[in-house]
């Protein structure tokens, strides 16, 4: 994230279409204009609200989620950092910030994966009422039939 202080690290927590809400150690001030960026994606936005290290951002153009949460990250930072500010707990309170988004990712991963499997469970539980149904209405005509036929063979006899 780049703000009028310079380049420093920052931690995405929502996004909506048209914003998000960061947490940095570099404590934003309403009005601010920032320039976050996630792999390629860039994102400009003004700060409307601030609480302790977590800001709201309203960004000047819609904001693709999907496009930013499967943006890979770059390698390098964008630029040199300023050094400004204290920044000895940063390191602890950013490698806690990142832990928390892998621990939210992988358990997003895992909701997806059981409702996938429920959702086709669901499907084959249908699917095989169904087919049920659908034996026990055909097969009821076919008895018919077959009863009939026998009676009328026995008859001719």
């Amino acid at each position: 994230m780049k703000s009028v202080r310079g380049w420093g690290d920052a931690c995405i927590h929502n996004v909506s279409s048209r914003g998000m809400m960061l947490a940095s150690d570099d404590p934003l001030q309403a009005g601010e204009y920032v320039d976050i960026r996630r792999g390629r994606q860039v994102v400009i936005g003004r700060v409307i609200w601030r609480r302790d290290r977590f800001s709201g951002i309203r960004t000047q153009d819609r904001i693709s989620a999907d496009a930013l949460v499967n943006e890979p990250r770059l390698e390098g930072k964008p630029a040199a950092l300023d050094s400004g500010g204290d920044r000895r707990n940063a390191p602890h309170r950013m490698v806690s910030e990142i832990d928390a988004a892998r621990r939210m990712e992988r358990s997003r991963s895992i909701s997806s994966a059981l409702q996938f499997g429920a959702l086709c469970l669901f499907g084959l539980v249908a699917a095989a009422t169904i087919a049920v149904q659908v034996g026990n209405m055909l097969a009821a005509p076919s008895v018919q039939i077959q009863q009939a036929l026998a009676s009328e063979a026995k008859l001719a006899r």
